[in-house]
């Protein structure tokens, strides 16, 4: 039997690029249960002239299940950057507080280019992204920072089921 060699260093190119790859989803699939839900119960998706789109009807119905759809997606993501890396119990947990924190600060930076910077119809002023939106991009950002946590729990459990 082989065993792999311990990873070395944190992989920042495979960190940005599952990040890139989970955040356009976690946006498409947010954006579409929006607008199915605008569809199918024929209420307004876009906010009415001079609102802002944290006040349209089926993104204020459909809002708690992008958090949901944040919990469920961001730590596959997780799961996908570990799998391959070989890391002493502590390594894993300085390389699970350092893909958090990369994928927070990332998800701002992003958050603000493409939602305040950026004119498109969705498009808030930094209040409404960053009061406004309480609690909901709070627990956003959250669900991101935590997911590589859930991913090293999630391990670390089913490590210990099966070594006992």
């Amino acid at each position: 039997m082989t065993h792999a060699s311990p990873s070395k260093g944190f992989a920042l190119g495979p960190a940005l690029a599952y990040f890139a790859i989970a955040y356009v989803l976690v946006t498409v699939l947010a954006a579409a249960l929006t607008i199915a839900y605008g569809t199918i119960c024929q209420v307004p998706v876009d906010a009415a002239a001079g609102q802002s789109i944290l006040e349209a009807p089926a993104f204020v119905a459909t809002v708690p299940f992008h958090v949901l759809i944040m919990v469920l997606v961001w730590p596959v993501f997780a799961w996908l950057y570990f799998r391959k890396r070989v890391l002493d119990p502590r390594a894993e947990v300085h390389e699970t507080f350092a893909l958090g924190l990369l994928w927070l600060i990332a998800a701002m930076v992003v958050d603000y280019v493409g939602f305040v910077l950026i004119d498109n119809p969705w498009s808030l002023t930094p209040h409404e992204l960053y009061v406004v939106y309480q609690p909901w991009i709070s627990l956003i950002y959250l669900a991101i920072f935590a997911s590589p946590w859930v991913h090293l729990a999630l391990k670390r459990s089913l490590r210990n089921r099966t070594t006992s």
